[in-house]
């Protein structure tokens, strides 16, 4: 099935969401495992990461602004959900090219699609579709990474404005207070005779 169809069936939910969450899987779901699997070098983990890929795209398939790049997208969501689920201090880097790569483990459809449809997991699938809300133009996942990085050159701009502002302030103090003396209020300290002309 094309991207286009697996994205509409996606957005409609038709003919049902289970249907529409198995073509899917059928489609990529071993390729987004290998992926999820190749990063968090971990089964539990990556099996973890690719039910919340499929929960983020089953809330976030409006964003997609060209449905013909659906994989793309679903590896984009995969990579931004393997950033959460990574342990800390697990290794940052993907194994070895000529590493061979993992078969999924047998039952995987099963309990990804449980995790995405089953009762009794609308509060987590709930947390993992909020958790997912920064999304660029094209409507592809910011990954958490980059939204510290965004979130850091956001601030920093009037951070750098409020240190000019106290520094300056304090220039003008400076400069008023040697020509000035007399004129620097008593509440800053600065006695008059201690000043040099």
């Amino acid at each position: 099935m094309m991207d286009r169809d697996l994205a509409l069936a996606l957005r409609s939910r038709r003919p049902c969401a289970s249907r529409a969450y198995a073509r899917l899987f059928d489609a990529y779901g071993e390729e987004l495992y290998r992926a999820c699997r190749a990063l968090l070098r971990d089964h539990d983990s990556a099996q973890a990461a690719l039910r919340d890929t499929f929960i983020v795209a089953g809330a976030h398939v409006h964003r997609l602004a060209d449905a013909g790049r659906l994989r793309e997208w679903l590896l984009a969501v995969a990579l931004a959900e393997c950033e959460h689920h990574r342990r800390p201090g697990a290794p940052q880097t993907p194994p070895y090219p000529g590493d061979p790569p993992e078969d999924p483990p047998p039952g995987l459809r099963l309990r990804v699609l449980s995790g995405v449809l089953g009762p009794g997991l609308d509060g987590h699938r709930a947390h993992v579709a909020d958790r997912a809300d920064a999304f660029d133009d094209d409507g592809f996942p910011v990954p958490p990474s980059r939204r510290r990085r965004r979130r850091a050159r956001a601030v920093l701009p009037g951070l750098t404005v409020a240190v000019c502002a106290v520094l300056l302030m304090v220039l003008a103090v400076y400069v008023v207070a040697r020509t000035e003396p007399e004129r620097v209020p008593a509440w800053m300290g600065v006695p008059s005779m201690a000043l040099p002309r």
